[in-house]
């Protein structure tokens, strides 16, 4: 799976639409109307749609840039790297208190009252456990996305886990992955060397 980021280009318009998909659930109706539901995702995703007012075909490359990215990841079969602008990195996070016997801990950011994990780390820094700080490469790794060795977004002591009741802190950066949501997509030209893409959507993924 690719690593490739999204590309930020000038021509992008507002509204970028955001979709929260809080997750999937099975409804089961019985005769006398009584639900019951199941949760089959244990953590949402999202759905993002851009759109760009102008994609210029000159030495500037927009238009050439987007459809490339998106001809390599033949459609929407491979995955890439999405850096919202709006969420993108946490600072001082507590991502796990320490019990002796821990060595991985996963990355996680809040949104509001609510917390997901990250899954594809980009720069982790500043890490304490109980307020010491920590060197990467040296006393833990970072399980990066679809790396295929380590587990993606997490952080892995090498130095022995961390004391019970030690927290653990860090700030950092992150993408979300994802891939498009379909294989085509229409762009249009309205002017000399100037096109339009007017919907654009791609999906978050899980590990």
């Amino acid at each position: 799976m690719s690593t490739s980021v999204f590309p930020a280009l000038a021509g992008l318009e507002y509204p970028v639409t955001w979709t929260p998909m809080a997750g999937k659930t099975l409804v089961q109706t019985s005769v006398s109307g009584k639900e019951n539901r199941a949760a089959l995702w244990t953590y949402p995703r999202r759905r993002y749609t851009l759109s760009y007012n102008f994609l210029r075909d000159d030495s500037n490359n927009e238009f050439r840039q987007l459809v490339a990215f998106f001809l390599a990841r033949q459609g929407s079969y491979d995955s890439f790297l999405f850096n919202d602008v709006d969420d993108n990195s946490v600072s001082t996070q507590q991502i796990g208190v320490g019990d002796g016997t821990t060595v991985q801990f996963q990355l996680v950011r809040p949104f509001g009252g609510f917390s997901e994990p990250i899954l594809a780390p980009n720069v982790v820094s500043n890490l304490k456990v109980n307020g010491v700080l920590k060197t990467q490469g040296v006393d833990y790794g970072v399980g990066v996305w679809e790396n295929g060795v380590t587990p993606a977004g997490t952080v892995n002591f090498f130095t022995g886990a961390p004391g019970a009741g030690q927290p653990i802190m860090c700030d950092f950066t992150y993408y979300w992955p994802c891939r498009f949501l379909a294989d085509e997509y229409d762009v249009d030209k309205f002017m000399n060397r100037l096109w339009q893409q007017k919907k654009l959507d791609f999906i978050t993924l899980k590990s």
